[in-house]
């Protein structure tokens, strides 16, 4: 069953569901918070990365990543939202659309829950699922006060689970703040000394930074984005791989096809042709 929330004036939305429901994956650009409340994995696929979600994990997804679920999971828990519903609504860095679980790392993280966490977040999820039949003046911004304690309280499970003891909160915010301009920026601008600029940081200062806790060089963060975004609509549009080259801003089909194969160890053709065969059942 899906309990949802829009409101048309200013196209914000809102939903959960208990037991998930594949027409959660349809319904726009969203943010994703995906909940294991059973006893056995669920199979997930995160654009082209399979992925079994153990029993109390919790992970989430941003409307960048292609989610495909095949069956209907009982005991899966979905909680999906878009900007307008809650990121035009707050300024706080870290449990914001921009924060820690959304584009702290270059991953959809994976938290583990205790059985106190487990016990606190039913609770909560149960209080959400009351107010979304309370239709009056002051439901909006209940559900998103609800939704902000949720989020919170995966924050801090990420930064204990996640995040190490001794990260400097300045550091873990210049990570932040680089992943979120490359989300933002990967199709125009393709060097470090450009994010750099807009940080006013020097390009060596955000080196250093990442290597400390970044398995990824920051050049690395924007090649894999461009590559990410290539292998998506490699397999989920039908353009050729010269247009999707020039959309991720590479005017040379060659420097594209290359920097894709460096990355891959395959053509275009060859990723398109064996990719959608495993993704739709075919190999």
């Amino acid at each position: 069953m899906i309990n949802s929330y829009t409101n048309p004036d200013i196209d914000a939305r809102f939903a959960i569901s208990r037991g998930f429901q594949k027409d959660m994956l349809k319904i726009g650009d969203n943010f994703m918070f995906f909940w294991n409340d059973g006893k056995d994995p669920v199979k997930m696929r995160i654009d082209d990365r399979e992925i079994f979600l153990e029993p109390d994990h919790i992970t989430c997804t941003t409307y960048l990543h292609k989610v495909q679920i095949d069956n209907s999971e009982e005991h899966l828990k979905a909680l999906v939202f878009n900007r307008e519903f809650y990121c035009v609504h707050t300024y706080d860095s870290e449990v914001s659309c921009s924060g820690l679980l959304f584009f702290g790392s270059n991953t959809s993280p994976v938290m583990k829950l205790d059985a106190e966490e487990t016990d606190r977040l039913r609770t909560l999820y149960s209080v959400l699922e009351e107010e979304f039949t309370i239709a009056d003046t002051n439901q909006e911004e209940m559900l998103r006060i609800l939704l902000k304690r949720f989020i919170i309280r995966c924050t801090r499970l990420a930064r204990q689970q996640i995040l190490k003891s001794a990260d400097k909160q300045s550091d873990i915010d210049l990570v932040r703040v680089f992943n979120v301009l490359v989300e933002e920026h990967f199709r125009t601008r393709k060097t470090v000394g450009e994010y750099a600029a807009m940080m006013y940081k020097s390009p060596k200062t955000i080196t250093n930074v990442f290597s400390k806790y970044s398995e990824e060089s920051p050049l690395q963060v924007i090649h894999n984005r461009v590559i990410m975004e290539a292998k998506r609509m490699l397999l989920y549009t039908d353009k050729p791989a010269k247009e999707i080259g020039y959309e991720l801003g590479y005017s040379d089909p060659a420097q594209f096809s290359k920097l894709f194969k460096n990355h891959t160890g395959m053509t275009t053709t060859v990723f398109k042709n064996s990719k959608s065969a495993t993704l739709y059942g075919l190999n």
